[in-house]
C-alpha cells in the first residue's frame, strides 16, 4: 500500500505590516524633508503619523507599501514607503506636490525596550 502526500499550497505569505509604533527617522538622500523619531498610528489599512510638525497620512497599498501625503511647515507632499518583511525597518522616498523625488530615507522600528532610557 503507498502513501502520498501532497503538499499543495503551502507557501507561507508574509503577513500585513503593522506601521504603529514609533521609527527613528534618517535621511539617506537628497533634502531632508524632517529627521526624526516618527509615530504612526494604523486602523486597518489606514494610518496616520506625526514627525516633529509634519503630519503623514497613510494608505497601506499592499502588505509592505504605503503610499502617503505630507503636511507641514515646509510645504506639502508625497511620500511612499517599502516596508521590510520583517516589519521592522521601510525605507521610502518623498517629494513636493506634483514634483519628481526630493529626497530619501530610511527608518527603523524603536523596539520598546530601548524608549525606557
Amino acid at each position: 500500500m503507498a502513501v502520498a502526500i501532497l503538499a499543495v499550497g503551502t507557501a507561507v505569505m508574509a503577513a500585513p505590516v503593522s506601521a504603529t509604533g514609533k521609527w527613528q527617522v534618517q535621511v539617506t538622500n537628497g533634502a531632508d524633508l524632517n529627521t526624526g523619531v516618527l509615530t504612526f498610528n494604523q486602523v486597518g489599512m489606514t494610518a496616520v503619523g506625526k514627525l516633529g510638525n509634519t503630519t503623514i497620512n497613510g494608505t497601506m497599498v499592499s502588505d509592505t507599501k504605503m503610499n502617503a501625503k505630507w503636511n507641514g511647515p515646509h510645504g506639502a507632499g508625497w511620500i511612499t514607503l517599502y516596508f521590510g518583511a520583517s516589519g521592522n525597518s521601510f525605507q521610502g522616498t518623498w517629494g513636493f506636490n506634483g514634483k519628481k523625488e526630493n529626497g530619501s530615507f530610511v527608518g527603523k522600528r524603536i523596539m520598546s525596550s530601548m524608549m525606557s532610557h
